[in-house]
């Protein structure tokens, strides 16, 4: 029993430690600079605007496959005008919805649609021309998009 512990322990900590991936994101920093920027709901909106990309994904931490995904080109986008989004997966319109941020929360960003839209699960956060979605390991990885109009 012992040598079964101990072989795992040793397969789990080589499998779980590779020192030199990097996130592409330090996840404080971009905290800090969402608090430091004082976002309200209207400068949030305003910021929304124009067309975001998918540019990482990262998963989940209790999962065996956790780690930094780069995300495709043109695989997926967010286009904001106004309080409407429309959804690209693969450079093709796949749906167009109303949205508005859910008022349960003060001081933070959920964005609360009619049908849910992947990608966009959990707390939303800006870092300049940069946002994630942070959702919880139940809700699946985050996501950080990157605004290219």
């Amino acid at each position: 029993m012992k040598t079964i512990l101990a072989l795992s322990a040793i397969v789990l900590l080589f499998s779980c430690s590779d020192d030199n991936v990097k996130p592409p994101f330090n996840n404080q920093e971009f905290y800090e600079n969402h608090e430091a920027a004082n976002w309200t709901k209207e400068t949030a909106k305003e910021h929304l605007q124009g067309r975001w990309k998918l540019i990482y994904t990262y998963c989940c931490p209790m999962s065996p496959n956790s780690g930094w995904t780069a995300v495709e080109d043109d695989y997926f986008e967010l286009q904001f005008e106004n309080d409407s989004v429309k959804v690209f997966e693969n450079n093709v319109l796949a749906q167009t919805q109303y949205w508005e941020f859910d008022e349960r929360y003060e001081g933070a960003f959920y964005l609360e649609t009619a049908e849910p839209i992947s990608n966009t699960f959990g707390t939303l956060y800006f870092s300049e021309n940069h946002m994630f979605f942070n959702a919880s390991p139940f809700d699946g990885p985050d996501n950080y998009f990157e605004k290219v109009d």
